[in-house]
């Protein structure tokens, strides 16, 4: 893969997240791919040709944060069939739209003994946004 392209779109993707107020969403997909490589490194190897072949481009070219949601979502159903969904900061959980900006986007996987993938996460999360990414991504049961 072209190292200027690679550069160009993870700063293209760095960028926007820093300008809608998101954290820095690769840390997550990192470790997916890491527990991928030792647990299913066929599903491993299809996830890097994709993000070589299909994402680094989509992010050079278009909406990165779009581009990134998708691949989050590919990512996510190597292991589990699920629903990227996102939530507002009342708490309340809507079906993800690429129309409609989200600030916390997360793969609830249909398979419950799956993890829950936060696609994208605001830097400052309101309450019930903290409560719920403690609970589903987190997997705590009590807030402290």
């Amino acid at each position: 893969m072209n190292p200027e392209l690679r550069s160009r779109a993870e700063a293209r993707l760095a960028e926007a997240a820093q300008a809608r107020g998101l954290a820095d969403p690769r840390p997550a997909y990192r470790e997916r791919l890491r527990v991928l490589k030792h647990t299913h490194p066929d599903a491993f190897q299809q996830a890097v040709r994709h993000y070589d072949e299909q994402v680094l481009p989509a992010l050079a070219d278009r909406d990165p944060l779009d581009a990134w949601i998708e691949y989050g979502r590919f990512l996510a159903s190597l292991t589990s069939a699920g629903v990227a969904t996102a939530i507002d900061e009342k708490g309340r959980a809507a079906k993800w739209n690429p129309a409609t900006p989200a600030s916390l986007v997360l793969f609830i996987p249909d398979d419950t003994s799956s993890d829950v993938l936060p696609l994208v996460q605001p830097d400052a999360p309101s309450a019930a946004q903290a409560a719920t990414i403690a609970l589903l991504v987190e997997k705590k049961l009590k807030i402290e």
